[in-house]
């Protein structure tokens, strides 16, 4: 099991963006282009197609690695119309579960029997098995499972390494500073805004700002700048 730090992933990820620059010519710019990372950096591919789901589960996408394909679930597209920023939080999370954890190496090298799999379980498609995110999988809110990503400890585990990346990748730090600092963090329409801006769902927006340290959300769902704020309008008796 490899384990990564948070500022590892950020990395990674920043390092992928400059490769599609350096590759398009041209800056990236918000929504990031999830595809492109995909298909022109990582050598992957996208499909729709339909992923066997066990009672109570929600399963929005997975990777068949040995074919470079990430796959995204036919019979949960009304849920990715009805939520805007969803398929890009999966696309990310897919990307993450290659560039992070699939030994490239060996992918065409037959599986020991028995062999533990970690954090991925296995589904079938019509295009034979994939590998599914255990943390994709949810009884009620899968888009929840999908943006809640690790904000505070650098855990070693595979499904926080995956969202941190597809945080990363999605909503940069540098970019989301730099439109976080344009706007009254403080206020929902504003926020809205800004998460049409990058195409991500609002959930993975305020816990992305959250872990850069520029929002903070406290108990009874008022929205501060940050903790710091919080706490200090709180010794004031706001």
């Amino acid at each position: 099991m490899k384990f990564y730090r948070n500022k590892k992933i950020e990395d990674l990820a920043e390092r992928r963006l400059a490769e599609l620059e350096q590759k398009l010519g041209q800056p990236v710019l918000p929504p990031i282009p999830m595809d492109a990372v995909g298909e022109q950096i990582l050598g992957l591919n996208f499909l729709w197609e339909e992923i066997e789901e066990l009672p109570g589960e929600i399963i929005f996408g997975a990777l068949n690695p040995k074919a470079r394909l990430v796959i995204l679930n036919e019979s949960r597209r009304a849920i990715f119309e009805d939520k805007p920023g969803l398929e890009r939080s999966t696309k990310g999370h897919e990307l993450g579960h290659w560039d992070l954890f699939i030994d490239k190496t060996s992918l065409d090298h037959p599986t020991l029997p028995g062999f533990d799999e970690g954090a991925f379980v296995r589904r079938r498609s019509g295009i034979g098995e994939v590998e599914v995110l255990k943390i994709l999988k949810s009884c009620q809110e899968g888009e929840k499972l999908l943006s809640e990503i690790e904000a505070r400890a650098d855990e070693p585990d595979e499904a926080r390494a995956v969202n941190r990346y597809a945080a990363a990748l999605s909503m940069p730090e540098s970019m989301i500073r730099a439109a976080a600092a344009k706007i009254d963090r403080t206020k929902w329409p504003p926020l809205y805004q800004l998460a049409r801006k990058f195409d991500v769902t609002i959930s993975a927006l305020r816990v992305r700002l959250e872990q850069l340290g520029l929002l903070y959300l406290d108990k009874d769902g008022r929205l501060y700048e940050s903790r710091d704020q919080a706490v200090g309008q709180a010794s004031f008796g706001f």
